[in-house]
C-alpha cells in the first residue's frame, strides 16, 4: 500500500510542469511589481484582540450577556443574549415614539425608523472602516438580508441601545442618580440581580463596540421630548457615558471637558475620562520626547518595591494634585515616590486588559496604560511588595481569592505580550531618576540607619541614651586631658 502511494506521488510529480529558475524569477518579479503599498488610511478603532494578548484569559475579551457590533454576531443566540436582543428592540421603540407608553403610529413612526435605517446604510463604508474585520452572519436563501442590510440592522439596534442607556444615565446624573423604573422590570426578567453591572462590563470590551458617530447620528434623527436636559447634544451623550461608568475604578480625577467628536466608542470614552486631561497633553509629550534621549537601560526597568525601600525610597499615596491615577511622580530630594491610590476589583483585570488591548491595536493612543502597567509590574514581584504598597495606601485589593497572590500577579498578567518604547513611555524620565537615586550610597545608608535603629520606640530610646552617655564620656575625657596639660593656676 505504501509502495503504491509512493508510485502515485511520483507519477503526479512527473505530470506537473517543472518550473525553471527563469520562470520562478519571472513569477516573483510579477508578484513584487504588484505589491503596491497602500496609502495612509485611518486605522480601525474597533479591533479583534490579537491572539497573543488574549492568550490565557480569552474570557476577559468576550461578552457575557450582550453583544454590541458585528464582531460577536455568532454569540447572539444564547438565552441571556436573546433577552437583551429583545430589550434592544424595546429601546428602539421608546426612542422612535418618544416614550414608554406612547402608541405606535405607522404613518409617523414607520418613516422615521426607515429614515434611520437609510442613514445607517449611507454610513456603511465608514462603519466598515472602523472595524478591523467583519463577520458575516446573514442567512442565505430567498428573502434573506444582504450583508449590508444585516450590518445596518445590527448598527441600528445596537446604536439605539447605547443611545438609550446614555440618555437614561444623563437624566439620572441631572436628577442626582436615582434609578429609573425599567431596572426592576428587567432585573426580574433576567432572573438575577445586578445584571446591569454585567452589561456595563460588556460595554467596555474592545471588540464589543459600536462606533460613536453612529450613536450621534441616531440621536440627531431621534430627538424626542423627554430626551433632553438642557445640555448640548454632544455634552449630553458624554455626561451620560461618564455617569454610566462613574462607579468604576480607576475613577476620573479631572473635570476637563471631553469632546464628543473625539470619542471613537464607549471604551474610548472611559479611556479619555481616566487618562490625563487634554490640557496636560503637551507636558506629557515633552516628557516622552525627553525620555527618547535617555539611556534605555535606566528607563525600561526599576527595582521592586522592597529593594527600593531598602535603598531609601519611600512610597506615598498621592491624594492631592493628581490629574489621573497614571500621574506618578518622584520627589528626588526627599526620595519619595508618589503614586495615586489604585483599588482593584474582580472586574479590574478585564477592564485593564481591554484598555491595554486598545492601546496595542490603535497606534494614535499615547500608550500610558501600558507604560503604567509595566512600571507597576516592576514594583510588584513578591507578596512583600504587595504588603508594602498596601501599607503605604498605593494599592487597595478588593479581589476575591488569596489577596496577596492575586494582586502580585495582576500586572504581570496584564503586561504579557504588551509592548511599549522609550519614546512612548511617559514614565521613562521618572524611572531613570528612581534608578539613579537607588544606586546612590547615602540614601541607602540613611535607610539602613532608620531601619535598624529608629523603627521601635524602645530601640530609639536606647540609641538616644547611648549617644548621650557617649557624649558625656567624651566630654569627661576631654576635660580630664585638658586639666592635665593646663592645670588651673
Amino acid at each position: 500500500m505504501d509502495q503504491s502511494s509512493a508510485d502515485e506521488e511520483e507519477i503526479r510529480n512527473k505530470q506537473q510542469p517543472q518550473q525553471t529558475p527563469q520562470l520562478r524569477l519571472a513569477t516573483m518579479e510579477e508578484e513584487v511589481s504588484m505589491a503596491i503599498p497602500q496609502g495612509a488610511v485611518q486605522p480601525p478603532t474597533i479591533c479583534v484582540v490579537p491572539e497573543d494578548l488574549a492568550e490565557g484569559n480569552k474570557g476577559a475579551y468576550t461578552p457575557k450577556v450582550i453583544c454590541i457590533g458585528p464582531l460577536f454576531d455568532g454569540e447572539r443566540t444564547t438565552a441571556s443574549m436573546l433577552m437583551l436582543e429583545h430589550y434592544k428592540r424595546c429601546c428602539v421603540r421608546k426612542l422612535v415614539v418618544g416614550g414608554e407608553s406612547a402608541a405606535w403610529s405607522p404613518e409617523i413612526h414607520g418613516p422615521l425608523l426607515r429614515n434611520c435605517f437609510d442613514t445607517i446604510m449611507r454610513l456603511l463604508p465608514r462603519i466598515r472602516a472602523s472595524y478591523s474585520s467583519m463577520s458575516s452572519s446573514s442567512k442565505q436563501g430567498e428573502g434573506a438580508m444582504s450583508d449590508d442590510e444585516q450590518l445596518a440592522m445590527t448598527m441600528l439596534l445596537d446604536g439605539c441601545f447605547v443611545l438609550y442607556r446614555l440618555l437614561k444615565h444623563a437624566r439620572m446624573a441631572k436628577s442626582g442618580g436615582a434609578m429609573e423604573s425599567d431596572y426592576d422590570e428587567w432585573t426580574h426578567l433576567f432572573g438575577r440581580c445586578w445584571v446591569w453591572g454585567t452589561v456595563k462590563r460588556d460595554l467596555l470590551l474592545l471588540s464589543n463596540q459600536v462606533p460613536f458617530f453612529v450613536v450621534r447620528k441616531l440621536f440627531k434623527h431621534l430627538k424626542v421630548k423627554g430626551n433632553t436636559t438642557g445640555e448640548r447634544d454632544d455634552a449630553l451623550l458624554v455626561s451620560g457615558g461618564l455617569h454610566l461608568f462613574g462607579s468604576l475604578h480607576p475613577p476620573r480625577l479631572h473635570s476637563a471637558p471631553i469632546q464628543c467628536h473625539d470619542v471613537h466608542h464607549l471604551l474610548h470614552l472611559f479611556y479619555l475620562s481616566v487618562d490625563f486631561p487634554p490640557s496636560d497633553e503637551s507636558n506629557s509629550h515633552q516628557q516622552q520626547q525627553r525620555a527618547a534621549l535617555l539611556s534605555s537601560e535606566l528607563t525600561r526597568w526599576v527595582p521592586c518595591a522592597t529593594e527600593l525601600e531598602e535603598a531609601g525610597v519611600r512610597f506615598c499615596a498621592r491624594k492631592r494634585g493628581a490629574l489621573s491615577f497614571l500621574d506618578v511622580s518622584f520627589r528626588r530630594r526627599r526620595g519619595i515616590l508618589e503614586i495615586p491610590p489604585l483599588q482593584l476589583f474582580d472586574y479590574s483585570e478585564p477592564l485593564f486588559r481591554n484598555l491595554i488591548a486598545f492601546e496595542q491595536t490603535y497606534p494614535t493612543t499615547p500608550g500610558r496604560f501600558t507604560a503604567y502597567a509595566i512600571f507597576m509590574d516592576c514594583l510588584i514581584k513578591t507578596t512583600g511588595d504587595v504588603r508594602l504598597l498596601h501599607r503605604s495606601g498605593v494599592l487597595v485589593n478588593h479581589m476575591n481569592g488569596d489577596r496577596d497572590d492575586v494582586a502580585m500577579g495582576f500586572f504581570s498578567r496584564l503586561c504579557k505580550e504588551a509592548h511599549t518604547s522609550d519614546d512612548r513611555n511617559y514614565l521613562a524620565g521618572m524611572m531613570q531618576e528612581v534608578n539613579t537615586y537607588q544606586r546612590a550610597r547615602w540614601p541607602r545608608w540613611r535607610a539602613a540607619l532608620v531601619s535598624n535603629y529608629f523603627t521601635n520606640p524602645w530601640v530609639t530610646t536606647s540609641v538616644v541614651v547611648a549617644m548621650v552617655l557617649l557624649t558625656l564620656t567624651v566630654l569627661q575625657t576631654f576635660y580630664s586631658v585638658y586639666g592635665y596639660y593646663k592645670p588651673p593656676k
